[in-house]
């Protein structure tokens, strides 16, 4: 009979057909028409990385902080508040991040459009050897309520919210109405789970590439694709790793924003469409990771030489210096220079501008069309004079007094092959000033001393940022920027008061150079509409609108936002380059010191501004809760 049992069991092993094992990696997760994809390469090399973002905060051991928090507290509102703050904390802990690590990979696709131009888009997690992540998926599909399945992939159950159908018989007694299962929504969050993947989407179209390729029925993928193992030979290592088909993503965009009836793609994939121009743009990818204790994101267009690109046209200069940066004072919140090229100048800082002007949507005359009847009317040789210009610093000031009403826009510090161009472009000003207003005859500038120079200004009449413009030369060098002292300090280089103070210049040959404070740039973000300034919240309200949280909560957050902001004015100024390799143009930014405590005080003060938010929502929902109760 053990011979007979031994001989069955050989037996159906050997008849019953082999099974794939489920694929290793994500990227064979996504077929190869994917437009755009993005994955956290690497888990396991990734989460020491993460672990060294928060060591030396309260985050390292979360747990004597959130129970000193406890203890502070002061009301029951307030403490129960806590649980908030201890969600975030946990999110970074040390089980959390070594269950991470054991993730097989995480990724997320646009896969297309459907017919009404909506994205479909989809997330995929292998959780790998995590049992964690396995888990939390199945405790996810399986205790949420309203999470009910509506579709099947390859029996794959896949998931939709839908709320309890309830009928109430003639006594008005509620009872569940199950008698038709739920229908499939065409575009709204979809879940599906099946033993070693978690995947989310726009769809159950979003959803079955990624489950029949993890079932093994389709076998093709992105990986396989040219572009995409140009890209991943490259760039896919441990951290952030992205692609886009660039030509592709454009076309569907394009078709997208015609079944939609409007434009569909962001102002950033415009602004880059335009620039690096629309037939010469290949391929977009990159990689965001940590190297030498700071944090890189690097981003490489691929840039066909047989079409045109304004982009390419005005970064094929030599080499920027770390000196030109020394125009821009310490508190600017971000200061760029780049070298123009040494031949047709005028063609690739006008052609430039004008897809500049093109990718924020301004409607009229183009730069260029400015600069032509301005050639026309006053017979000047503009393309002359915008020839001497060797290089072109922007700098952004970090708050500008205006008048009411003005358009905040950056200073530009012109350097010139010599003193007769600079003095050319100063006496071109009024009228390039009067032509860009629609004025008939230029204005005679003003001339007032600052800072011990000399410094002109034309009425803001008729401009399109409605401010007076002031102007200055010295030398080879002309400032023209809103704010007279801020152009008057710009004429002069000043290394030690430099917003690239201590900035070393990067290796190899950078054609744009640029320095920043992260921290300011977080400042310009605009407060939502309805919450309070400096809090990103809108104060609870009871059902008569009266505020439920106290002024001095309010204040309390504003105070807690200003403290984080200010936290990254003591990390050093983050760097950003671009260098041009071949077929490539590749930007890369640098936040240098944000590992093994370089992070502490942004993180220390951003914890405690979480705190305060969260306090602020409602600090005392929880008596409020029981003092209705009572009233019951």
């Amino acid at each position: 009979m053990i011979r007979l049992l031994a001989a069955l069991v050989v037996l159906v092993a050997v008849a019953r057909p082999a099974v794939a094992a489920p694929p290793a990696d994500v990227a064979d997760l996504f077929p190869p028409g994917t437009l755009a994809y993005a994955e956290l390469h690497d888990p396991g090399a990734l989460g020491p990385q993460l672990a060294a973002l928060v060591k030396g905060t309260p985050l390292e051991d979360s747990i004597p902080f959130i129970d000193g928090k406890k203890a502070a507290a002061k009301t029951l509102g307030e403490f129960r508040a806590k649980r908030e703050l201890a969600e975030l904390a946990l999110f970074l802990s040390p089980e959390v991040i070594g269950e991470f690590r054991k993730l097989g990979g995480v990724a997320v696709g646009l896969v297309g459009f459907n017919d009404r131009g909506e994205p479909e888009v989809a997330v995929a997690v292998l959780t790998g050897d995590s049992a964690a992540a396995g888990l939390a998926a199945r405790a996810f599909i399986t205790t949420s309520t309203n999470l009910r399945k509506v579709a099947e992939v390859s029996k794959v159950p896949v998931f939709q919210f839908r709320a309890p159908v309830v009928r109430y018989d003639p006594m008005g007694r509620p009872a569940l109405d199950n008698e038709k299962p739920p229908t499939e929504g065409p575009h709204e969050p979809t879940f599906a789970y099946t033993p070693g993947l978690f995947v989310a989407g726009t769809s159950k179209a979003a959803l079955v590439p990624v489950i029949k390729r993890f079932r093994g029925e389709e076998k093709d993928a992105i990986k396989a694709t040219d572009g995409f193992k140009t890209a991943a030979a490259e760039y896919r290592k441990a951290g952030v790793f992205f692609y886009a088909n660039a030509p592709e993503l454009f076309a569907k965009l394009d078709a997208a924003a015609r079944a939609a009836g409007d434009r569909v793609d962001s102002d950033l994939l415009a602004w880059l469409r335009l620039t690096a121009g629309p037939k010469a743009l290949k391929a977009v990818a990159g990689h965001v990771g940590f190297r030498d204790g700071g944090l890189v994101v690097t981003v490489g267009t691929k840039l066909d030489p047989a079409q045109a690109s304004p982009l390419a046209a005005l970064l094929s200069g030599p080499a920027v210096k770390v000196e030109a940066l020394h125009h821009a004072r310490r508190l600017a919140t971000l200061a760029a220079t780049v070298n123009l090229p040494e031949k047709n100048r005028a063609a690739a800082l006008v052609g430039f501008l004008d897809a500049f002007a093109k990718a924020n949507g301004e409607l009229g005359r183009l730069p260029g069309d400015v600069l032509k009847e301005l050639q026309n009317k006053h017979k000047v040789a503009v393309n002359d004079v915008m020839a001497k210009v060797r290089a072109v610093t922007v700098i952004v000031p970090p708050k500008q007094e205006l008048p009411k009403g003005a358009k905040p826009i950056p200073l530009f510090v012109l350097h010139f092959d010599d003193a007769a161009g600079a003095t050319a472009w100063e006496e071109l000003m009024p009228k390039l000033v009067a032509e860009i207003a629609g004025e008939e005859k230029p204005a005679q500038p003003s001339s007032e001393p600052t800072e011990g120079v000399a410094v002109r200004s034309l009425p803001g009449t008729g401009l399109p940022w409605k401010a007076a413009i002031h102007y200055a030369r010295k030398d080879a060098i002309v400032a023209i920027g809103l704010e007279r002292k801020p152009v008057a300090l710009a004429l002069t280089p000043d290394a030690a008061a430099s917003v690239a103070k201590g900035l070393t210049a990067p290796a190899g040959d950078v054609v744009l150079l640029g320095a920043f404070n992260i921290g300011d740039l977080f400042a310009l973000v605009p407060t939502p509409a309805g919450a309070k300034p400096g809090t990103f919240l809108e104060p609870p309200v009871d059902r008569l609108g009266e505020v439920l949280a106290p002024e001095e909560q309010v204040k309390d957050a504003e105070k807690a936002r200003a403290a984080f902001l200010a936290a990254f004015g003591e990390l050093p100024p983050a760097v950003l380059t671009a260098r041009r390799a071949g077929d490539e143009l590749r930007f890369e930014l640098v936040q240098p010191k944000v590992q093994n405590g370089g992070l502490t005080p942004v993180i220390n003060a951003g914890v405690q501004w979480f705190d305060k938010l969260m306090n602020l929502r409602d600090p005392n929902r929880f008596e409020h809760q029981h003092e209705r109760r009572g009233r019951w």
